[in-house]
């Protein structure tokens, strides 16, 4: 078995609350095959051509999707937003330089596609759970 360490930090000022945010949380997570390493696709523009970035399973998956910020050749910039979709409902929107990380149960397909006239250059991986 093989081990995924996920950790997240979130610090910032909160102005309207007259102080600092410090938030540090971290879980070191079994993983097992199958699994997709890092690697990158486009996300097309029709909603009835989403791609899937992680199918089903007999096991619960992590997921890592990434906007790029970057249309399909990785040099033009888009400001279009990535939606993400849990099977066939619309459930994130990921902004240029934005990620997303986290669990997915096992029966859901994940599909990407992006918010507008501009296929989206999009980062992405997933790791079963053991």
């Amino acid at each position: 078995m093989a081990n995924l360490k996920a950790a997240l930090t979130l610090t910032g000022t909160q102005t309207d609350l007259g102080g600092t945010l410090t938030l540090s949380v971290s879980n070191t997570l079994g993983i097992t095959s199958p699994m997709i390493g890092i690697s990158k696709m486009t996300a097309p523009v029709t909603d009835g051509d989403a791609v899937e970035i992680k199918p089903t399973g007999d096991d619960n998956q992590y997921t890592y999707i990434k906007h790029t910020g970057y249309q399909t050749d990785g040099t033009t910039v888009t400001t279009n937003q990535l939606s993400v979709q849990f099977g066939a409902v619309d459930t994130i929107r990921i902004e240029p330089g934005e990620f997303a990380f986290f669990p997915c149960k096992s029966d859901v397909v994940v599909k990407v596609i992006s918010s507008s006239t501009e296929t989206i250059q999009v980062e992405y991986a997933y790791w079963t759970a053991s």
